[in-house]
């Protein structure tokens, strides 16, 4: 009922409203559409026919507005439309052709550029909805997906400017529409394979191309590998993974003509001779490569055609394909260890692997090369970093090699960011597969790692100066005025480096070994994960604390400033409070030696349920007497040191304080019926030798005649200390603690001194 009136406002104010105004507010009805639940009200069989009018009112007010004259009225139809079919189901898509044929005569309107971003959204949203559904697929996407193809291939012509053609705005829809919608549609993207891939090389060898179109052409190449016809996808996928390898190393043969390169190929059958190079003339490449590309000139095109290439490869390798493709992965590593192993000179100075050049080469051409390498070095460290994600630990045998480059190229160019940055989430998955204890990385090398780690942690941290600006009055825990720290600390969204510094850090306490960071370095992450509260990283240096050479921790634990910080975490709370599980022995209960005054009474097997029985009902009388005790004894006056007075009001002792034989106290305690077992006994004097001995042979004779029945876990577990709480109910306690007859400071467990001759019954007998 709900839904049918929020559906009724929405119709009323949309009738109502102006066309001209209907923009400001199609956010807001396509909002309130999204919370109702459409697939009931446009269902064919209701019960009531309120709702399926109201819907028919929607239905039609929307489709006027997108036949409308006005821009206003398609803009909201088409937000409107895209509202209706996520929430309406396959009733509403069963009915959305005249939508979709709508949409598309839009596209062809003199609209701005804006709004028809929005009839391509919707038209696309449209075809992915109708995967699922055969009839809608075979009625809807079909005959209306080659027409919307066509249209996207005349809206993504570039536009002509003031002096060249510039590229189209609606370029990067187009791409993203086109590869929502391939995977799911090869063939019916099939005729027109060859138009596209021309658009993608275009927009991959333009060095004016920005990077987010370029990959998405570099993903439309690859998803274009799928309409290829039976089952020949596979070779084809192989087939352009080896052509752009091979492009790539023609590439670099070009750009580091100043290079002395030590580089060996793994596959000498593809191995070229290269010609002398004329440094006099400037890099130049006139002759399309394997993969159809135009040439290029200078280091500075050069450049970015190698580090595309390199991103065509990695998005070749990251796309899903449906059948398997054979990877050459000894290729993609030769690629990677030579682009890799070129670094600028001054970085190795005080090394021994330091590049030579060749002499012909020009200072302003080494001098580019060596500003352009991060460029370069950027998407090589990402090819690496997707090998890793993608096949796990099916590459686990040449995780070694992808440490050495990675750790190699941070080595030399560990001042740049987003070499940082692809280096920290390589540390981040491959830490977890492999033992870097293996890999022989010196301690010098790992420990600059780690501390870089930690100096891009310290820059989200407020500095002293943004501290002492948060100035205040005298009395400033009363003034209302707070002044935030300068530039915004708070609230600024944290860097992709520090993201990447933030996930590492746990890692590294978990799995760096401890040879490989010295003392002040695991200090500092330490006081890193407690500044920046770090939950993961306090946790992982709690359960990994570095040891010393004798076996102890060198440093202090972080349990309390963990506790304090992540108190609601469940590992927390396992690594504070443990709860061990109940020991069970053949099935029952288990006997502990001591039980403590928390534990609780346990149920005993079934075989021993009658027995159970009878000790409640002992235990319920034994309560009686006990309380009728309790009663007595607050009745009694006590004097100021605690014993109990005569009714003559001298103090005298008590009968509880007679000697008693040990055969007497053996008896009580074997014989003795469970209520009397309430009461606590009483420390005995150390025994003589003769008593020990007549002990120990009536124990022995009663063990070798009959064997006594033990008693049961109820038995074991009363006790004074643990009845008084949890058997005995608040309404029977007593006004006063009970005296505690355990304790030996008691005065009335000392008895009066005789001075007269000792008769005591051991004596007599």
């Amino acid at each position: 009922m709900q839904h049918d009136s929020a559906l009724r406002a929405i119709v009323t104010r949309l009738t109502v409203t102006p066309v001209e105004d209907l923009p400001r507010i199609s956010g807001f009805l396509a909002s309130g559409l999204a919370q109702c639940s459409l697939e009931d009200q446009f269902s064919d069989n209701k019960k009531s026919g309120a709702s399926s009018v109201t819907a028919h009112k929607l239905r039609t007010r929307i489709t006027s507005l997108l036949q409308d004259r006005t821009t206003a009225g398609r803009f909201t139809a088409a937000v409107l439309i895209k509202a209706v079919v996520d929430r309406g189901g396959s009733n509403v898509l069963s009915s959305s052709e005249v939508w979709a044929r709508s949409l598309l005569s839009c596209l062809n309107k003199p609209d701005p550029l804006d709004v028809k971003k929005v009839y391509l959204a919707t038209v696309t949203r449209i075809f992915v909805l109708t995967q699922n559904h055969a009839t809608l697929l075979r009625e809807v996407t079909t005959p209306l997906l080659p027409p919307f193809i066509t249209i996207c291939l005349g809206l993504i012509r570039p536009v002509q400017g003031s002096t060249k053609e510039v590229v189209n705005p609606l370029l990067d829809s187009v791409l993203q529409c086109w590869n929502l919608l391939l995977p799911r549609h090869a063939t019916i993207f099939r005729p027109f394979v060859v138009r596209m891939k021309l658009v993608a090389q275009r927009l991959l060898e333009d060095a004016g191309t920005s990077s987010f179109t370029k990959e998405l052409a570099g993903r439309l190449s690859c998803l274009l590998i799928s309409c290829a016809p039976k089952n020949t996808a596979p070779q084809e996928w192989t087939r352009s993974a080896t052509n752009i390898i091979s492009s790539a190393h023609q590439t670099a043969d070009r750009l580091f003509r100043a290079v002395l390169e030590e580089y060996e190929p793994s596959d000498t059958s593809n191995q070229r001779p290269i010609g002398k190079h004329s440094f006099s003339k400037e890099i130049r490449v006139a002759d399309k490569d394997q993969l159809e590309l135009n040439g290029w000139t200078g280091i500075q095109e050069g450049s970015n055609r190698l580090a595309t290439l390199i991103e065509w490869l990695r998005n070749l390798i990251m796309t899903p394909t449906s059948q398997s493709v054979e990877v050459p992965l000894g290729a993609i590593l030769d690629l990677s260890s030579r682009i890799l192993g070129v670094v600028p000179p001054e970085s190795r100075s005080n090394t021994t692997n330091t590049l030579r050049y060749h002499k012909e080469a020009t200072r302003e051409e080494k001098e580019q090369l060596w500003l352009n390498l991060p460029q370069i070095h950027t998407p090589c460290l990402r090819l690496l970093q997707s090998l890793d994600e993608i096949f796990g630990q099916s590459i686990l045998a040449v995780d070694g090699a992808i440490i050495s480059q990675v750790h190699e190229v941070f080595q030399v160019m560990s001042g740049q960011e987003p070499i940082r940055e692809v280096v920290y989430k390589i540390f981040t998955r491959i830490v977890d597969s492999i033992d870097l204890s293996e890999l022989h990385l010196s301690h010098t090398s790992m420990s600059a790692l780690v501390e870089l780690c930690c100096v891009d942690l310290k820059r989200e941290l407020p500095t002293m100066a943004d501290t002492t600006n948060a100035k205040t009055s005298k009395d400033g825990f009363l003034s209302t005025k707070s002044v935030a720290p300068a530039g915004g600390q708070l609230h600024r969204k944290p860097s992709k480096v520090y993201q990447a510094a933030w996930a590492l850090l746990p890692r590294l306490i978990t799995h760096c070994p401890g040879t490989s960071v010295s003392r002040q370095v695991r200090i500092e992450m330490d006081r890193l994960s407690v500044l920046l509260d770090h939950n993961d990283a306090m946790l992982a240096s709690v359960m990994r604390p570095t040891p010393s050479d004798e076996g102890s921790a060198t440093v202090a634990s972080l349990l309390p400033f963990l506790a304090r910080s992540a108190a609601d975490n469940i590992a927390t709370e396992a690594l504070l409070r443990p709860r061990m599980p109940v020991v069970q022995v053949n099935g029952s209960l288990a006997q502990l030696p001591q039980i403590n005054e928390d534990l609780t009474v346990e149920e005993e097997p079934d075989e021993q349920s009658n027995e159970s029985s009878d000790i409640l009902s002992k235990l319920e009388n034994s309560r009686d007497a006990l309380q009728d005790t309790f009663e007595s004894n607050e009745q009694t006056p006590l004097a100021d040191n605690g014993t109990a007075l005569h009714h003559n009001g001298a103090e005298g002792p008590s009968d509880a304080t007679k000697k008693r034989t040990i055969d007497a106290v053996d008896s009580h305690h074997v014989g003795s019926p469970v209520g009397a077992q309430l009461l606590p006994p009483r420390e005995l004097k150390m025994p003589r030798l003769e008593e020990k001995e007549t002990a120990l042979t009536k124990e022995r004779t009663t063990d070798a005649d009959t064997e006594r029945p033990q008693l049961g876990t109820f038995t074991a577990l009363v006790d004074f200390g643990s009845t008084r709480e949890g058997i005995l109910r608040e309404d029977t306690a007593p006004r006063h603690p009970p005296i505690n007859i355990e304790n030996d400071s008691d005065d009335s467990e000392i008895p009066e001194i005789d001075p007269s001759l000792d008769t005591d019954e051991e004596d007599s007998e």
